[in-house]
C-alpha cells in the first residue's frame, strides 16, 4: 500500500523529549535504526530539513547565513498512522546492511 507522501506525521526531537515537530512523510530523509542512551530498544530515526517544518519546532541554532538545518528526528511508532510508521520502517529495513537484525517492535 503506497502511502501519500504530503501526509503530515509528527517527528520528535529525541525519544523521550517533549519537543516535536510536523514534517511531511516525504520530507524524512536517511531512515534508519538506532538504540539511543536509556532507549528501551532500537527506535525509527531520519533527516529532515529545518526548511521541511510545517509546525512545531525541533530545538537548533539557525540563522539566516547558514540555514537550512539538517537535523535528526525520532519518529515514534505511538505518534504515527500506522500505515505511515509502517512505510517508513519498511524504508529504514531497505537500508539495513544485510546480515544485520533489527530488534522487532510490537
Amino acid at each position: 500500500m503506497r502511502v501519500d507522501e504530503e501526509m503530515v506525521i509528527r517527528v520528535n526531537a529525541s525519544w523521550n523529549g517533549w519537543q516535536n515537530a510536523e514534517v511531511r512523510l516525504g520530507s524524512i530523509r536517511d531512515l534508519h535504526w538506532s538504540q539511543r542512551e536509556r532507549a528501551p530498544h532500537q527506535l525509527l530515526y531520519g533527516c529532515v530539513s529545518c526548511a521541511d517544518i510545517v509546525s512545531g519546532q525541533i530545538p537548533h541554532d539557525c540563522c539566516e547565513t547558514s540555514a537550512p538545518h539538517m537535523l535528526r528526528v525520532c519518529v515514534l511508532k505511538r505518534h504515527v498512522v500506522a500505515s505511515a510508521y509502517a512505510e517508513l520502517a519498511r524504508r529504514a529495513d531497505e537500508r539495513q546492511p544485510h546480515g544485520s537484525t533489527r530488534v522487532a517492535v510490537a
